[in-house]
Formats: structure tokens, sequence, C-alpha cells
């Protein structure tokens, strides 16, 4: 399979995906504002904010396999397994920092910060693992060429 057809695919693949991503945010998005606004760790804010992460992890989880059935070397599908797991390590980090910091106040913005940071270099390693699997297989896009612009049809 060619480089252009991958994308074509995977790009394809992603947009019937976000539909149900986005179905997904809402109630996690309620349940963290929920959660924030409360007095207490309320369990059932917890639950609603977990079971969204499940599902979403179960959505990458089912991208990340398709993905990895497009080649066929064995090295190139453990980068691009660490690589999606890392994209969704790190918007989990950034959603529940940014929770915690609106629950704790705006006086622990450290952890913010501290989130930013780890974003930052989880980004440059996420790039970096692109390149590495650029090397081991050409024909596989790299996760910036996946979009609109870049499909053909």
């Amino acid at each position: 399979m060619t480089k252009q057809q991958r994308i074509n695919l995977i790009y394809k693949t992603n947009i019937k995906t976000v539909v149900l991503q986005s179905l997904l945010t809402f109630p996690m998005v309620f349940c963290l504002v929920g959660l924030i606004q409360s007095d207490s760790w309320n369990g059932w804010y917890v639950a609603g904010v977990l079971v969204c992460l499940l599902l979403l992890g179960g959505i990458f989880f089912k991208a990340n396999r398709l993905e990895t059935e497009l080649t066929e070397q064995e090295e190139a599908k453990t980068m691009i397994v660490r690589r999606n797991g890392f994209v969704f390590a790190l918007f989990v980090l950034f959603l529940l920092s940014f929770a915690l910091t609106l629950k704790l106040g705006w006086t622990y913005a450290w952890i913010l910060g501290v989130a930013v940071g780890v974003i930052y270099v989880g980004y440059r390693l996420i790039r970096k693992q692109d390149e590495r699997l650029m090397n081991i297989d050409p024909e596989h896009p790299m996760l910036r060429e996946i979009r609109l612009d870049n499909v053909r049809d």
C-alpha cells in the first residue's frame, strides 16, 4: 500500500471516529465541571470521567490497531503503538492537570505549568518517533501528514 493510500485510509477512519469522540467529550466535560464545582470528590463524577476516558482509550486503541495493520514491519508497529499511546497519555495528562488546578485553586497553577512542560517534552518525543518510523517504513505517513490537505481521492 502506498503512502497516499495509507494517508487516505487513516484520515477517513479518523473522521468516522470524530463523531463518537465528540459525543463522549460532552459527558466527560459535564462530569469534570461537576467534579470541579462540588465540595468533595463526588464518586459519580469521578466514575463518569473514568468511564469516558476508558471509552476514548478504546477508540484510540481501535485507530491504533488499524494503523498498525498497514505496515508489515514489527519495529514499525511498535513505534506506531508507542507514538499513539503517547498522544493519548498527553491528552489525559493535560485534561486532568487542568481539572486538578481548577479544583485546588490557582495557587496550584504550578501543576499546570509542569503539565505543559511535560506535554512539550512529549510532543518532541512524538516527533522523534515519527522520524524513526520514517526511517523504518518510508511508506508510513507521519502524524503531521495525516490531514485534509494531504488526502487525495
